[in-house]
């Protein structure tokens, strides 16, 4: 997998429309397959002694749940399949992967690479098609456990089918994750995470800190500094090395963001900058589903930017005056999937990250 990076990388952005540069420095699939390779012959099959007094003892076995099924998310096709793949095959598992139509390119040569590196055929199967093809996964009694990466809505629907089976469940769903930046902070290394947590695969991360929450003190400052970054993002063909955004993976997907853009302002939303039209696009690149950043500030707590999940590059900026009412801010959603707290104070850092309700 190392030695395919640079062919895996330009598969991921001919699916994905992210910049190479992006696809290229994300190793994650072959970090994976290491970390479980090694936790094979020990974590993974290690049961436990149990002292039961004069009784004798009790022993726990750790064995295979047989074929286990995973529904990849179209954004980071690579990655998310390894993610599922390699803990699979490590616990001594069979594996049905399906790709999402939207990002199928990476998913059979990745089974390539794994049956020429040993891996018997057969033992890693790839199964493409739409939500159907994934329901008669989730549905058939000779798959034990599912794992999806996807929307809240779709992972609701699985965790219900998969009842009907008694099927293990794995899901990692939305998230409308919050960035809370307190005064202390350093607001250039600040600036920089809101960027990469917003705007790294256009804005198309689940784990995203979309709701980045800036202490009073420097709200100004902060959104100043972000907006003269953001104006210097460029966007363009993907395969060039000056671009650092791409496309939106569809149509349908660059449309539902425009309209969400739209709905925000007249929700109220203090816009700070709106590059949402690429003006500077090369003539062979005009027509593509490439959309610019947009950075909102002064967010009321009625809009709906607060409660969904966009994917795409826009931020949500709201103003904090203490501790307490940065925490209660961050908590006040119903996604849970990350979070991230910026300040010089280490007592503070940790006391907030362990009060925010998020990660598992």
């Amino acid at each position: 997998l190392r030695e395919a990076q640079p062919e895996m990388a330009r598969l991921e952005v001919l699916d994905t429309g992210k910049p190479l540069s992006e696809a290229e420095a994300d190793t994650s699939a072959p970090d994976a397959f290491h970390w479980f390779g090694s936790l094979a012959a020990s974590a993974c099959v290690q049961g436990r002694h149990v002292p039961l007094g004069a009784a004798g003892v009790g022993l726990t076995r750790r064995e295979p749940l047989g074929v286990c099924a995973g529904i990849a998310a179209w954004n980071y096709p690579v990655q998310g399949a390894a993610w599922k793949i390699a803990p699979a095959l490590a616990c001594g598992n069979a594996f049905i992967l399906k790709p999402s139509p939207l990002s199928p390119l990476t998913s059979n040569r990745l089974v390539q690479l794994l049956e020429s590196a040993g891996v018997p055929p057969g033992l890693v199967n790839v199964l493409h098609g739409d939500g159907s093809t994934g329901q008669l996964l989730v549905e058939n009694p000779r798959i034990k456990k599912v794992s999806l990466t996807g929307s809240v809505p779709t992972g609701i629907l699985i965790a219900k089918a998969a009842a009907d089976t008694l099927k293990h469940v794995t899901l990692e769903l939305g998230g409308k994750s919050p960035l809370v930046i307190f005064g202390d902070a350093d607001i250039d290394e600040a600036v920089s995470a809101a960027m990469m947590a917003n705007f790294c695969t256009q804005g198309e991360v689940c784990s995203n800190g979309t709701r980045v929450l800036v202490a009073k003190e420097v709200h100004a400052e902060f959104v100043k500094r972000l907006v003269l970054r953001t104006r210097k993002i460029r966007i363009g063909d993907p395969f060039a090395d000056t671009t650092n955004m791409g496309a939106l993976i569809s149509l349908p997907h660059l449309l539902k963001v425009q309209e969400a853009i739209e709905r925000y302002k007249a929700e109220g939303c203090g816009v700070a900058l709106d590059l949402s039209q690429p003006t500077s696009l090369p003539p062979a690149f005009k027509g593509g589903y490439f959309l610019g950043p947009v950075i909102f500030d002064n967010v009321p707590s009625s809009s709906s930017l607060l409660t969904e999940e966009v994917f795409g590059p826009v931020i949500a900026i709201q103003i904090f005056s203490s501790e307490a009412q940065a925490v209660a801010m961050a908590n006040d959603t119903e996604f849970g999937l990350a979070g991230g707290v910026f300040t010089s104070d280490f007592a503070r850092a940790h006391r907030v990250a362990a009060a925010l309700d998020a990660g598992t």
